[in-house]
């Protein structure tokens, strides 16, 4: 029977290679989705949330240049958000990663609004200290004509996949590294990001 868990690690004879084990722990899958729930929260909400995401918090401009300075020179990693005209980076610092998800040419528009829902979710242990997660992702945005949110001017909702990378750093799992893929679009994707689109 298939088991998403294991909740004992794997033992070996004395001499043996130590093998990682292929499933998760139960403890793991329960950090790593509290780390999931935070990235999508924090891309809803605009605010400082992603406790879990090594400080890599999603905050509005108010915030943003305080989250730089106690970001510094810290890491976020792989993070490709090229199917919205955004270039793939590696090692992307992870003030750039605020600076970028939170600017208001992307999701700190003022006039959009979103909801990032998780669904069914799978997840490959690659060490002790890291797991991919491979979800399904339904992202719903909407753009208002004024800052009043009365009026809706476009829909442009994204049924998709989303590969996270995790790492334990100092016992704790944080998301290390993100990358999306759309499989189809509803409505008027292309008119929300108005101004990034109009860039690429």
């Amino acid at each position: 029977m298939f088991s998403l868990f294991t909740r004992k690690p794997s033992t070996v004879s004395a001499g043996s290679v130590k093998e990682t084990p292929k499933t998760i722990s139960f403890e793991d899958y329960l950090a790593i989705t509290e780390v999931r729930f935070e990235w999508a929260d924090s891309y809803d909400n605009k605010a400082s949330c992603a406790r879990k995401m090594g400080k890599c918090q999603l905050l509005t401009p108010i915030g943003l240049e305080k989250a730089r300075e106690d970001l510094g020179s810290q890491t976020f990693g792989t993070v490709d958000y090229s199917i919205v005209g955004h270039s793939k980076i590696e090692n992307m610092p992870m003030s750039e990663f605020v600076a970028m998800m939170s600017s208001p040419k992307f999701l700190g528009d003022p006039l959009v609004r979103t909801q990032h829902l998780m669904g069914a979710s799978k997840y490959e242990r690659v060490s002790d200290s890291e797991i991919i997660g491979h979800h399904q992702i339904r992202a719903a945005h909407q753009r208002y004509t004024g800052p009043d949110r009365l009026t809706v001017e476009n829909r442009g909702h994204g049924h998709s996949f989303i590969k996270h990378w995790y790492q334990k750093v100092d016992g704790v799992w944080k998301l290390s590294g993100l990358c999306p893929q759309v499989y189809w679009n509803e409505h008027n994707f292309e008119k929300i990001f108005v101004q990034l689109n109009a860039e690429h």
